[in-house]
């Protein structure tokens, strides 16, 4: 909710399924024991979270890896992308074809989305802070370009010439 406005901001969540689940020990353990089994447990745990009320979520998985159709849970809509077709290739089609694109979070790891997803004004968020968020361990938030946990470690020193830049001070 806009505090003093009584309105409420909904955002859209765009989920690279295979990357989330791939990234976590336990969800890929059961992928790979069971790929069905492995993605319902990743969609049962987001339902199950609570965390999305208001809020859209579309899971993206590869259709090549399965024999199934788009579907929805409780809150959740999860699609399986069409032969020939990535899940990567399908978010990347939905962020450029949404005309809010500041109410999209995108959740990937993969460097081509998370970088397409910010050219086009949509939020981010890594693989592991969304499932921190889903399993309430800490209150995620979406990144964006430019965000402080981005910034480069220091290094310790000073640049010179950066310090000249942003004091004005000659050498």
């Amino acid at each position: 909710m806009i505090p003093g406005l009584g309105l409420y901001f909904h955002m859209r969540w765009l989920v690279d399924g295979f990357n989330v689940v791939l990234s976590d020990e336990k969800l890929s353990r059961r992928l790979r024991n069971d790929s069905k089994a492995g993605r319902t447990e990743f969609i049962s745990e987001i339902v199950g979270s609570g965390q999305f009320r208001n809020e859209e979520v579309t899971v993206f998985f590869d259709g090549r890896f399965t024999a199934s159709s788009d579907r929805e849970a409780p809150g959740v809509t999860v699609r399986f992308t069409a032969n020939g077709e990535t899940a990567d290739d399908a978010i990347k089609r939905e962020i450029g074809r949404h005309t809010r694109r500041r109410s999209l979070l995108v959740v990937s790891d993969d460097r081509s989305i998370v970088s397409y997803a910010r050219e086009c004004g949509a939020k981010t968020m890594s693989t592991a802070d969304f499932l921190a968020k889903v399993r309430n361990k800490v209150p995620a938030r979406p990144l964006s370009a430019g965000s402080p946990s981005e910034k480069p470690e220091s290094t310790g020193t000073a640049d010179p010439e950066l310090l000249r830049l942003f004091t004005g001070k000659k050498k």
